[in-house]
């Protein structure tokens, strides 16, 4: 029974001694809060606020945790998730952004580790992709009859330079990274000249368009071809799965213990001779300031400046890196919309929809609309009755829909995917310019690991021993640290808190 604390018996004795243990480092952080500070000295150093309430936010917070610091959650909407969230209609639970992950994520599987019993859904085997008006089947495994699907879609030219990007990916998989060498070698080559300017043309709107729209929400025209070679590195990589119970779960484990304050509306991190010194900002109408020394800034890139004052050459950098908006319509049905054989379809650019899926395998009847790209943009303004007809009427094009609806919510991602945009790597190495100029200060973000959820989680490791005075934290890949997986499973025993 989920909060229902274990009876300590006396055959048990290494129990009371770990709660003992565990009481004493809290009393010894109580005492550390209530001592009185020097002058000279920082407001409040055991507190980390953290700015935003998405995956990179709240994961900063678990971090923060795992090394004795205070965090407080400062996010402006009423709910947490960011684009990776959760809502509940009747008791059931949909995803209103990223929900995938892959079984070679580090810090993701290692927090799992901590409160989760490891069985989850299984990803779906095979795409479909809208070319040129006709419907076109792969498989994920390179299968003689997948060769044969691609050379009919997009010729021999197109399979073959496919491949070949996806050999040469591989080939550079330990060296291509947000922050590696290999990336700047690739950019120097490639940019500002975009996918569609180095490949053939079917295969830009067909499987490439795939990584762009999905990885950035961007057409081929509009995404750095460097940055492609490092999202295609990863094709192929570890098995994919989602949760059960839906990214909620992992949010609620991510948050507890933490201090979140929802509906609070950040204004500005108050920085004072090259130090932070508080957050202020507005709860409604009431401002609100709190003194800390630490502070991990976890909103998406374009929000920054909001809030914090940045020099030219930052506020170039984030005015470099693109964001294209969306909007993701969740749907159910009372029959079932897509087939064993059919799980996921790409659409063309002349669609409103980018890309469409089942919710589960085994949930073929709930369907996940996602408008995005350069059709859809006009678009996602209009009222949610008018998106969902456009995003059935757009589907219904390609394959029916023949039951009735009994549910929809559109979630719309209006400030948008990061896209990375041309010589990334050089408006990555400003934006964090700022924080060897400013103490107290750390970024988290799809803007700096990668945009899915382990991507976001690298960077709130980041963040976090940066602000513990880890020189280049942002400058290389963490792994979950093994005696934080013990202490989550001892705490889990201690407590009864089931998997």
């Amino acid at each position: 029974m989920a909060g229902r604390r274990a009876s300590v018996s006396p055959a048990q004795p290494w129990r009371v001694a770990t709660l003992c243990a565990l009481s004493r480092t809290s009393a010894r952080r109580r005492a550390a809060r209530r001592r009185p500070r020097g002058q000279g000295e920082p407001f409040m150093d055991e507190v980390v606020c953290i700015v935003g309430g998405g995956i990179a936010g709240l994961g900063a917070a678990h971090f923060a945790r795992l090394q004795g610091l205070t965090p407080i959650v400062l996010e402006e909407s009423g709910s947490l998730g960011g684009r990776a969230g959760a809502v509940c209609h009747n008791g059931e639970w949909f995803e209103t952004g990223g929900k995938n992950f892959a079984s070679d994520w580090t810090l993701f599987n290692g927090i799992l580790r901590g409160f989760h019993s490891q069985t989850f859904d299984r990803q779906h085997p095979n795409f479909h992709i809208v070319i040129r008006d006709r419907l076109h089947a792969f498989d994920k495994k390179a299968t003689l009859t997948n060769g044969l699907n691609m050379i009919r879609s997009v010729g021999l030219r197109g399979v073959l330079r496919f491949n070949g990007l996806l050999k040469r990916a591989a080939r550079e998989r330990d060296e291509l990274t947000y922050f590696g060498d290999a990336i700047r070698r690739h950019e120097l080559r490639y940019d500002p000249r975009p996918v569609n300017a180095h490949v053939p043309a079917i295969l830009a709107e067909g499987p490439l368009r795939m990584f762009t729209i999905i990885m950035g929400a961007a057409e081929p025209d509009e995404f750095s071809f460097a940055t492609l070679l490092l999202l295609l590195s990863s094709f192929g990589k570890g098995s994919h799965h989602s949760l059960p119970e839906t990214t909620a779960v992992l949010f609620k484990h991510l948050a507890q213990g933490t201090d979140v304050r929802t509906g609070h509306r950040v204004t500005r991190i108050a920085v004072d001779n090259g130090r932070v010194t508080g957050v202020e900002g507005r709860c409604g109408g009431t401002p609100f300031h709190i003194p800390t020394g630490r502070v991990v800034v976890a909103t998406p890139l374009h929000r920054v400046p909001v809030f914090l004052e940045l020099g030219a050459a930052a506020a170039h950098a984030v005015a470099s890196i693109p964001y294209h908006p969306l909007a993701l319509i969740n749907a159910d049905y009372d029959e079932d919309v897509f087939t064993p054989e059919m799980n996921s379809i790409m659409f063309d650019p002349g669609s409103p929809l980018g890309h469409c899926s089942a919710n589960r395998m085994h949930k073929r009847h709930s369907v996940r609309f996602t408008l995005s790209g350069r059709r859809a943009r006009p678009l996602l303004t209009l009222d949610d009755d008018r998106l969902l007809s456009i995003a059935q009427d757009a589907f219904r094009r390609i394959h029916p829909i023949r039951g009735r609806l009994r549910y929809a919510h559109v979630q719309r991602h209006l400030g948008g995917l990061c896209a990375y945009g041309f010589h990334y790597s050089e408006s990555r190495r400003r934006l964090l310019s700022v924080l060897d100029g400013t103490r107290g200060l750390a970024f988290a973000g799809d803007y700096l690991f990668g945009h899915n959820m382990e991507g976001c989680l690298q960077s709130a490791m980041a963040a976090v021993r940066h602000l513990t005075g880890e020189i280049g934290s942002y400058h290389r890949l963490h792994a979950y640290p093994e005696s934080a997986c013990g202490h989550d499973a001892a705490m889990r025993t201690l407590l009864a808190v089931p998997s």
